[in-house]
């Protein structure tokens, strides 16, 4: 019987393999049942009472602007991360109107679709570093105004005061309110105040 000519694998070999795809495997933390169940249910009823609230004051669905996609990515950051500096509501509401601003802004100097999507994108990133307001959910905010240039034509200034500022409020209440009821802190401050040791060490 001739030597045995499988290969065997190299062990070294295949950690260091392993080791190069650790950057792509999860870096969240599994969720509780609980928070899973409260994020969930809160994100549903967030964005149900605020698409009530919107058609009860009779707003002009024609637009199709009463309420915009990039809401859903605002309530998933404001009621599964509430601890998060970006779902802090000085980010969620300023960060999004600033997104709002800056793609109308673009939109009144030019409404060639590709250099709007780039400069609004581009310009709301800025317009939210500024006043220290980053909010991911902006980007996808200037990017759907720059992609819906008859909707801003229809709106004007009134795109960021109904669907952005009106939609960032409500969702934003709503998530101080149901995050009291669940027991946890929204808005999140970290403490300002010293450790209880002398050390600068909070």
């Amino acid at each position: 019987m001739g030597p045995d000519t499988r290969k065997v694998t190299d062990p070294s070999r295949l950690r260091r393999s392993l080791t190069a795809l650790r950057p792509f495997a999860p870096v969240i933390g599994r969720a509780s049942l609980r928070d899973v169940a409260a994020g969930g249910l809160g994100l549903a009823l967030g964005l149900l009472i605020c698409s009530t609230l919107l058609f009860g004051v009779g707003v002009d669905l024609a637009s199709g602007a009463f309420l915009i996609a990039p809401m859903g990515a605002t309530a998933v950051i404001l009621f599964a991360l509430p601890n998060s500096p970006l779902a802090q509501p000085w980010s969620a509401l300023v960060g999004n109107s600033m997104s709002g601003l800056a793609a109308l802004a673009v939109h009144q100097v030019t409404q060639d679709p590709t250099v709007a999507i780039a400069a609004s994108a581009g310009l709301a990133l800025v317009a939210m570093f500024l006043p220290r307001s980053l909010h991911p959910p902006g980007g996808a905010v200037a990017l759907t105004a720059a992609l819906n240039p008859a909707m801003l034509d229809a709106l004007g200034l009134r795109f960021v005061l109904v669907p952005v500022l009106g939609g960032s409020v409500a969702l934003v209440v709503m998530a101080m309110a149901w995050h009291r009821i669940c027991g946890r802190s929204y808005p999140f401050r970290q403490p300002q105040e010293a450790g209880p040791h002398p050390t600068a060490d909070r």
